[in-house]
Parts: C-alpha cells; structure tokens; sequence
C-alpha cells in the first residue's frame, strides 16, 4: 500500500511559521534582560515610575489612578503575554496537531490553531503593510515613526498591545455586539462569549427562518463595527500628535482590520499577541542591540531588519498568497452556486 504523499511546500512552511514563533518566545527574555540589567537608557531605570497609565475608549483617553514602574509594568504585561500565547497553542486542537496534520492536509490546520493563524495572519497584514508603505512614500506621503529615550519606549511597546486592543476592538466591537445581542435576547452565555471572541454569536446555527436572519444581522453588524474600528485606530494614530504623519492612517487601518479579523474569529487574546509581537517582540532585539552594543534602535537597524525579513519574507509571502488563492476560491465558489428561487406571491382572486 503507497503511503500518502506529503505536502512539502506545507512542511517548509510549517517550519517558517515556528520559526517566528521561537523568535516570539525569545523575545521574552531579551526583554527582560534589557529592562533589568542593561543600560537601555540615562534617564529611566525600571524603577522610574510611570505618572498615570494611558487607556484608550475610541479617540477617548482617561489615565488608570495608580503610578505603576517601568520594571513591574513591564514584567506583569510580560507574563500576562506569555500566558495569552500558551493559551493560543493549545486551542483548536493544540500546535502540535497542527504541524503534524500539516505534511498530509497543507497549511489548512495551521488556521485552525489560533497560535499559527495568528502569526501567518500577522505574516500577511505585514507584507500588505509594506507595500502600502512603499507606494505611498513614492508619491510623498510619509507614515512618519516614533521617538524618545528608549527604555520608555520599549515598555510602551508592551503596553499597547493590551491598552489598545481593548480601547480598540473590545470597546468598539465587543462591547455594542454585547448590547444587540442582549436586545435580541441572546442568552447570557452566548453574549458573554461574544466579549471575547464575537464570532461566538454565530457559533450554533440557527434552526428557524428568524433566527439565520438574526445571525446575519449580528455578522453584518460585525462587519460594520470592524470597518469603524479599523479607521478609528488608524484615525488616532494621526491625532496623537507622537510622531506618526498622515500616511499612518491607512497604515494602522489596514492592521487594524487584521486585528479585528483576529479578534473576531479566534478571540481577543490573538489580538493581543499580534500587537504585542508587532510593536514589542519584533523590536526587542533592536532595544537589546542598544543597550548591549550601542546601536541605535531604529527601523532599518539590522536588530530590527532581521525579525522584520523572518516574518514577512518567510510566512507573510505565502501565507499572502494562501489567503489570497482561498479567497478566489470562496468566490468563485459564490458565482458557481445556483441562485436561490423566490416563490412567487399568491395571485389574487
């Protein structure tokens, strides 16, 4: 009897995909030896504390009433992190089932762990990013970047992940869904699911006419509130006057819908990580750099360069055109299906 053939595309890509995912994970220490041993910066130090933590509702900003430390900030946000990211590797059957289905079913199964999707998801959205970056640069509109004494810099990195996401896509998509789903008279389990992962309202199919066309409202609801999001964040950006240009709008906007998508589909957790990886995890090593060889941390540093190039060249290229391929499919698949006939009305007598 011949054994199945593998998928070896699906088995090299399957390495990229843990590759970034080593690379997260190591990050974790680099961090907080930076943080705690190095000398990142001549101003703050991990006990300097921090007067008044921002959090975001929308374009609305309100300061938590408590004075946390650079080093506790860092260090709990951290930990909070690492635990988000093991809770993602074993959900949708674990990691490991997916890499191991991979040789034989394609890079199917790594959308089902939300671990793997989220870093091909991440992988994609950054390329895409890219791209806009560079044709917006080339007719002169800038995205500008941010600037200041590293060591703040570096435990705002980690802090944006949780503040924003939650400013951001709880607030703004979790939340109203929570409420309509309330007023449709959703039960209390199914609403409080939707809080962390709105796709939870749409889980059990419903059974009657009424209750498929509640569900497509819900989804359609969704949809409205990911597009409201998506420009709120990249609106705000632009608004807070902390270095960033016109061109971040589209730029976050486009990031955004990425990670509403998450949010959406495998919950807020993956938001979290894909932010937190974006703004921390990839730039750790820049911060290490500078605090241990005296390199700048910049964009373009070879710190910041290579975890950049692993992520995009290796898992955002073809998971772009996985994505892409997948959705031709679906859509071809639409024009393909018969149309639905509509019974004609009673005639009158």
């Amino acid at each position: 009897m011949d054994s199945p053939k593998l998928d070896v595309p699906a088995i090299l890509y399957g390495v990229a995909v843990v590759s970034v995912i080593v690379l997260l994970v190591a990050a974790i220490p680099i961090g907080f030896n930076t943080v705690f041993y190095a000398s990142l910066s001549n101003t703050y130090s991990y006990q300097t504390v921090i007067p008044g933590v921002p959090f975001y509702i929308g374009l609305i900003t309100i300061r938590l009433p408590f004075d946390p430390t650079y080093g506790a900030t860092f260090a709990a946000l951290t930990a909070v992190c690492a635990i988000l990211i093991g809770l993602a590797a074993v959900q949708g059957g674990g990691l490991f089932r997916a890499l191991r289905a991979t040789p034989r079913e394609g890079v199917r199964p790594l959308f089902v762990n939300p671990l793997s999707a989220t870093v091909i998801i991440l992988g994609a959205s950054l390329l895409l990013t890219s791209l806009l970056d560079f044709v917006q640069t080339s007719v002169g509109i800038q995205a500008g970047g941010v600037s200041g004494d590293p060591l703040e810099l570096l435990v705002s990195f980690t802090l944006a992940g949780f503040i924003e996401e939650i400013g951001y896509r709880f607030f703004l998509i979790g939340v109203p869904l929570f409420i309509v789903l309330l007023i449709t008279r959703s039960s209390i389990a199914t609403s409080l699911k939707a809080l962390w992962r709105p796709s939870a309202a749409w889980d059990v199919k419903a059974t009657s006419e009424e209750g498929r066309s509640l569900q497509q409202s819900h989804k359609a609801l969704v949809i409205l509130l990911i597009v409201f999001s998506s420009l709120v964040f990249g609106l705000a950006h632009y608004v807070a006057h902390s270095g960033w240009d016109v061109g971040k709008i589209s730029e976050a906007a486009l990031d955004g819908g990425a990670l509403a998508y998450l949010y959406v589909r495998y919950g807020l957790h993956t938001a979290i990580i894909y932010h937190w990886a974006t703004d921390y995890a990839l730039n750790a090593f820049a911060f290490y750099g500078q605090a241990v060889n005296g390199v700048p941390w910049t964009a373009d540093s070879l710190y910041s360069l290579v975890p950049g190039y692993d992520v995009v060249y290796l898992v955002g290229i073809p998971g772009s055109l996985y994505i892409a391929y997948r959705v031709m499919i679906w859509y071809a698949h639409r024009l393909d299906s018969p149309p639905v006939p509509v019974p004609e009305a009673p005639q009158q007598l």
